[in-house]
């Protein structure tokens, strides 16, 4: 950390001025020397009391404070109006009295609120000595204030949260990359990763470690295969005398600069204007992996294209304006677009330099001059590179044997063999001993060193056909895209198999939170409303298409799909076709038994299945399977329970099981009362024509008082109840007068109203409308009704009547109503559900949007 950072002698991230001894401690306004030297009285300057960090310890600690303390003692604006018993060896030390105790201003502690408490306890202490309070004080009375603050905000309520949108998620190989990301450019070939593939006996580290930076995934890489530890030790660091001593208690990277006299250059360099030529195609020569350029300065051969490098270098310290003229030699012809003479423009700020290229060829020989770049400014010629003729020829008389140009097509057999061997192959073009592949023997020994080298060369690799090579026809086949796009998506043959993951044109994804608003089928045609879901089951479907048989992991995709869709027995069916045993995700395929065993009701499955996994190390799937097991203990009857707290259906479920909410049902002249954190209601009778009322609005007989005029009228009696907490359930006696009456039941509590009609029903249900829930019961047993059809309509802002979602109970009794991956729930202005079972009859309810 030390290297790294802006100064040597920051050693410990306290401030001084430069870092240098003899200048001023900027924290405190005392010397770096006169600290050394035991003097702590310093020169009168502001002390700065926030962020501050100190060098060796306790002793400096304590001559830093004094020094602030003397100084803040002596500002007539700032003075000490008490202190802490700690510090009066300090204040005594200083010849200082120690101050009456004050208490702290309440607008210092609002300051410290308002940042949130995270103060770093220097800076607390820097407020403390201002304000003059003891700082072990100041922090129990801010403790206490953030505990109160805690306390409120636990106890208000998260109100409704809506469902999110639908997000598509991939399962990355590497870091947020889906898998088009995933190519060759991730990690680059460099120095650091040519030194690990050197690598042989002992720790290992390379000096080119800044090159493996491209990308975060190679950076990562680079890190997992460096010899360091995971922790580091404990360093050393010392500074004397403007040196900087780092002795390191671990392995570790140290990065470091510094200035040393530089070498005079054997030669000067040509400056000012100057130009090389160089033959197109063999324009380098590598020396100990160094890249060196390849001049042509004796003779030019006909028919070959050649270039020219022109650089123009400002050494002054003015911009200039040039005019450059380029020609071509004479007698030869310009290619690449390039013209026989041209004037470029040029402005070159000081010391800057710039280059130019062109291109041409000679179609005859002969001795031919060259009039060269000429530069000038303001109309005037300036300077120009040296004249030279060109000496053409139709052949070489010194040919450049060690060349790959002249072994590749005039060398020995043996000589290109010897030659791939010794060079970097990456280097080479590998297609001018394409003619030389013919021959079979020669074609298996190039191809075994290309092999051997993890080098793919297509045109050389296509004589396998030639020569009925299988092996290395499969290498071959899937590198040649025509070929591979017109076999489709996937195929499974002898010389190629097609893998749509490996070619990057399907993978699997999964969709949450996904919520279908029907159940059932609308139509003969089945509809899949996400578009983008859509577009990626037909995907699959395609993949599939050229399939024989599914395998275990294609079948599982395809029961995934299905139950997506809500298809649930077709899911089901599917699931049972898939082989566990051939499968490679084995916790996975667990978790999808574990949830189709929902569906079956199968909980003690389910629950073993859950139990194996609870204590995952991965928190992503610990957290699905403890999910599950809170689930199945409410199947049970117990508690909801929170496991992932940004998981909204757990909060919501935990909030909902802790909300105020009861429902009740009159039948045989009996109230009867199922509530939940309810202590007392009060209950409302309203003698009533329920022919008359339904007719005017169907859903007065079901719910709601507020809106249906009850509200307005006075009830024909009033009561109050006061309920046992240790209860779930109170049943209440009629009222003799309303026992033979059309009445309608109105009770209320914490904020909750319901209302009832008279009449006969054989389900409890729970509205828990703040979290959009309704749980169904059976009257009887209070055993959850699974299985039990809900269809919601809503009544929205426009007074229109839709439908809006159906579906049914589960294994929990429960029902979500109102989540669907659409903005309609804004739009709603009152619910209505009718909850149907074939063997407990059918009950109407109303409920509002949930608060958001």
């Amino acid at each position: 950390q030390t290297a790294l950072k802006g100064s040597a002698l920051d050693t410990s991230g306290g401030r001084y001025a430069g870092g240098k001894p003899g200048e001023r401690l900027v924290s405190f306004g005392i010397s770096y020397d006169q600290y050394k030297e035991g003097d702590a009285s310093g020169p009168s300057a502001p002390a700065s009391r926030s962020g501050l960090r100190y060098a060796d310890g306790a002793t400096y600690r304590a001559e830093a404070k004094r020094v602030a303390l003397a100084e803040l003692y002596d500002e007539p604006k700032a003075r000490l109006r008490g202190a802490p018993a700690a510090l009066s060896p300090i204040l005594a030390a200083a010849d200082m009295p120690a101050p009456k105790p004050a208490k702290i201003p309440g607008n210092a502690l609002r300051a410290i609120r308002v940042r949130g408490g995270a103060i770093a306890t220097e800076e607390l202490e820097g407020f403390a000595y201002k304000h003059g309070t003891n700082i072990g004080n100041w922090e129990d009375s801010l403790d206490g204030r953030l505990e109160k603050d805690a306390d409120k905000r636990e106890r208000v309520r998260h109100l409704y949260r809506t469902l999110g949108v639908t997000k598509e998620w991939a399962e990355n190989n590497y870091y947020k990359l889906r898998i088009v990301a995933q190519n060759s450019s991730l990690v680059r070939v460099n120095g650091f990763w040519a030194d690990y593939a050197a690598h042989t006996d002992g720790p290992f580290v390379s000096n080119h470690l800044a090159e493996a930076t491209s990308t975060f995934t190679e950076m990562m890489f680079a890190l997992a295969v460096l010899d360091l530890p995971q922790t580091a030790g404990k360093h050393t660091v010392k500074v004397d005398q403007g040196a900087l001593n780092f002795t390191a208690a671990t392995p570790a990277i140290a990065i470091h600069e510094e200035i040393k006299p530089a070498e005079v250059a054997a030669e000067k360099l040509p400056i000012l204007v100057s130009q090389n030529f160089f033959r197109y195609g063999d324009r380098y020569t590598h020396k100990n992996n160094v890249k060196y350029d390849k001049y042509v300065t004796d003779e030019f051969l006909t028919g070959v294209v050649y270039g020219c490098h022109i650089v123009i270098t400002n050494p002054t310290s003015t911009r200039q304006e040039l005019a450059v003229l380029l020609q071509i030699p004479a007698g030869a012809i310009p290619v690449a677009r390039c013209k026989e003479t041209r004037s470029v423009r040029v402005n070159l700020d000081p010391y800057r330099t710039t280059t130019m290229e062109y291109y041409f060829y000679f179609p005859v020989t002969g001795q031919f001059p060259h009039y060269t770049t000429h530069i000038a400014k303001s109309e005037k010629h300036i300077t120009a590179a040296p004249a030279v003729v060109l000496n053409v020829v139709n052949k070489l008389s010194k040919i450049d044997k060690s060349s790959w140009d002249y072994i590749s097509q005039f060398g020995t057999g043996e000589a290109v063999i010897d030659y791939l061997k010794a060079h970097n192959l990456h280097r080479l073009n590998l297609a001018k001993i394409a003619w030389r592949m013919k021959d079979r023997a020669y074609y298996r020994r190039v191809i075994a060193i290309l092999r051997t080298r993890h080098v793919y060369n297509h045109t050389l690799y296509s004589y396998a056909i030639y020569h009925n090579d299988a092996p290395t026809i499969r290498e071959y086949l899937p590198y040649n895209g025509s070929f591979v796009s017109q076999c489709g998506w996937a195929l499974e043959s002898p010389l190629l198999t097609i893998d749509p993951v490996e070619r990057m044109v399907y993978q699997h994804l999964e969709y949450l939170p996904l919520v279908n608003a029907r159940a059932h089928r609308l139509g003969p045609d089945r509809k899949i409303v996400n578009e983008t879901f859509f577009q990626q089951y037909n995907r699959m479907l395609k993949v599939l298409t050229y399939r024989n048989t599914l395998t275990s992991a294609e079948t599982l995709a395809v029961a995934y799909a299905l139950l997506l869709q809500d298809r649930v027995e077709e899911g089901l069916a599917w699931f049972d076709r898939v082989d566990p045993k051939a499968l490679a995700t084995t916790m996975q395929y667990d978790y999808f038994k574990l949830y189709t065993s929902f569906y079956r009701g199968d909980t003690k499955t389910a629950r073993t299945l859950a139990t194996k996994h609870k204590d995952h190390p991965v928190d992503k799937w610990r957290t699905v399977f403890v999910a599950a097991l809170t689930q199945l203990d409410e199947i049970e009857g117990k508690t909801a329970k929170v496991v992932d707290k940004k998981d909204r259906d757990q909060q919501q479920t935990a909030l909902a099981d802790t909300a105020p909410s009861f429902e009740f049902k009159v039948e045989d002249r009996k109230i009867t009362l199922d509530y939940q954190n309810v202590k007392a209601v009060t209950i409302n009778y309203y003698k009533m024509d329920i022919e008359l009322l339904f007719s005017r609005n169907p859903f007065v007989q079901s719910q709601s008082i507020a809106g249906s005029g009850f509200s307005y009228i006075k009830p024909n009696a009033t009561g109050k109840v006061d309920l046992d907490p240790a209860k779930k359930t109170a049943t209440l006696a009629l009222p003799e007068e309303f026992a033979n009456a059309n009445v309608l039941i109105g009770i209320s509590a914490g904020g909750i109203q319901r209302s009832r009609a008279y009449y006969a029903n054989s389900m409890n249900i729970q509205m828990i409308e703040n979290y959009g829930q309704v749980k169904v019961t059976d009257a009887k047993t209070s055993k959850p009704l699974t299985k039990t059809y809900v269809k919601v309509y809503a009544l929205m802002n426009n007074g229109q009547i839709k439908f809006f979602k159906d579906g049914y109970t589960d294994l929990r009794g429960r029902f979500d109503y109102t989540s669907l991956n659409t903005t309609e729930l804004g739009q709603v202005r009152k619910f209505a559900l009718l909850i149907s079972s074939d063997t407990h009859g059918a009950v109407i309810r109303e409920a509002t949007p949930p608060k958001r």
